[in-house]
């Protein structure tokens, strides 16, 4: 629906309402004649809002690579038609034809409803999945597919004791990823929510979109996050009373930290489950419950070993990759991700069980565990980063892990090795690629 002075983006700069993006997309598709596909890296979720709603009125392919890396980029558009990169960066003009954004003046355009002309337009947004477990696959989507996605971050929004025009939205996760893409920028082309334009990263760039969301008339805040970004954030949330909701995802959300920020007044804590195939499709407060509720119109169907996920939105059955247990009142349980089970001598674990609870020695920054397949009797070792205002010693660290992983989990699943790191190499997203986990198996020994 067609509102022009509804607010849809705000910064330092003020807002920007419906009325300002049409006219600025108006400008943008006449640019963009020349292309026959688009590869949208603008970092300004303003500029890459235009960019995927012009691509797809003009009827060109939208390609979001699944990193910044020039690599990763000349991969994804090596097999498009006539490539434009909608980018800032002059960096990107090794690879392609670039456009950058454009601040002058436009021609006032007649008001349309651009969401009214996309409920059926087929073309095609190609989303990158992570490469965690293998190489980041190309999943096609559309604007019905993106949308029907963003519906759960909607229903969260209209559940909350709020007015929806009172509320902007934080997003700390990349908008060119699935989790991102879906709750901030769909959220807002889809829905009319009022999104954050810049980046956030650390505790001053929180403070600095708390600051701008008061300058525009926005009172409460949504942040869109993930615990990757929690572990820098998680100071600035409890001692900001605008943030009335927080909704995590792209990694398990560790039940003591869902649990810490959900004791705070007035803060509703959410997880999202869903996957770049499926998109966002459940939801939990996880401080509180373990199962997770479907939403956005989606059913599970079991078909021999795998379940099936189907919702309107999508045109085709997706199997899921996660184990699952189905309730009888429609929620489920996750069991942990298919092909992920540890056996150690006779016993079995799940490796998202085992990180979760790795999550919660406060003295460690990162932490993963290492898992190698053997014959009857799995391998595993530990990999830490301490935590920076960590006093303790490397000796003290390993005892104080080994003593919290003995309080939760049988002995079997308590390794010996430890690795001390610097840092654990993570995607934009938070997640360990393959090629990381591969390097840290051989620095444990367990590959060669």
């Amino acid at each position: 629906m067609y509102a022009a002075e509804r607010k849809l983006f705000f910064s330092k700069d003020g807002v920007v309402d419906q009325k300002q993006f049409v006219t600025d997309l108006a400008a943008l598709r006449r640019r963009l004649q020349g292309a026959g596909s688009i590869c949208n890296l603008f970092q300004d979720r303003y500029q890459f809002a235009l960019g995927i709603v012009a691509g797809l009125l003009n009827r060109q392919a939208i390609i979001l690579p699944p990193s910044l890396a020039p690599e990763a980029i000349r991969s994804s558009i090596a097999d498009a038609p006539a490539p434009f990169i909608l980018s800032d960066n002059a960096d990107h003009d090794a690879l392609a034809a670039r456009l950058a954004s454009e601040y002058g003046q436009s021609e006032q355009v007649e008001s349309w409803d651009y969401a009214a002309l996309l409920q059926d337009n087929p073309t095609e947004i190609r989303v990158y999945s992570s490469g965690s477990t293998k190489q980041p696959k190309c999943n096609v989507k559309t604007w019905k597919m993106l949308r029907g996605g963003a519906a759960i971050t909607d229903q969260i929004i209209q559940d909350l004791d709020a007015q929806p025009t009172e509320i902007g939205l934080l997003g700390t996760t990349p908008h060119g990823h699935m989790y991102g893409l879906e709750a901030t920028i769909f959220a807002t082309l889809g829905f009319g929510h009022a999104t954050y334009r810049d980046t956030i990263f650390y505790p001053a760039d929180l403070e600095a979109a708390i600051e701008a969301a008061r300058a525009c008339g926005i009172s409460k805040l949504v942040l869109i996050t993930s615990p990757a970004h929690l572990r820098f954030l998680e100071a600035a949330i409890l001692a900001a009373p605008e943030i009335i909701c927080v909704l995590s995802a792209t990694a398990p959300f560790p039940r003591a930290l869902a649990q810490k920020l959900a004791a705070r007044e007035n803060l509703k804590v959410m997880e999202i489950y869903g996957s770049t195939e499926t998109g966002s499709m459940a939801l939990r407060q996880t401080a509180f419950e373990e199962a997770w509720s479907l939403s956005a119109g989606f059913e599970l169907k079991k078909a021999q070993a795998t379940c099936l996920a189907t919702a309107p939105h999508l045109p085709d059955p997706i199997a899921l990759e996660d184990e699952i247990e189905q309730h009888p009142d429609g929620r489920f349980t996750l069991l942990g991700r298919a092909g992920d089970m540890v056996s150690v001598r006779g016993k079995r674990s799940q490796l998202a069980a085992l990180n979760a609870i790795l999550s919660e020695v406060a003295e460690i920054s990162d932490g993963v565990f290492l898992h190698a397949k053997r014959g009857e009797s799995d391998a595993l070792a530990i990999a830490v980063v301490p935590h920076p205002g960590s006093s303790l010693s490397e000796a003290q660290i390993r005892s104080l892990v080994r003593r919290h992983l003995l309080l939760h989990l049988d002995a079997a699943f308590v390794p010996k090795k430890l690795l001390f790191l610097p840092e654990i190499s993570r995607s934009a997203t938070g997640k360990i690629t393959r090629a990381t986990t591969v390097d840290l198996l051989k620095k444990a020994g367990m590959l060669n």
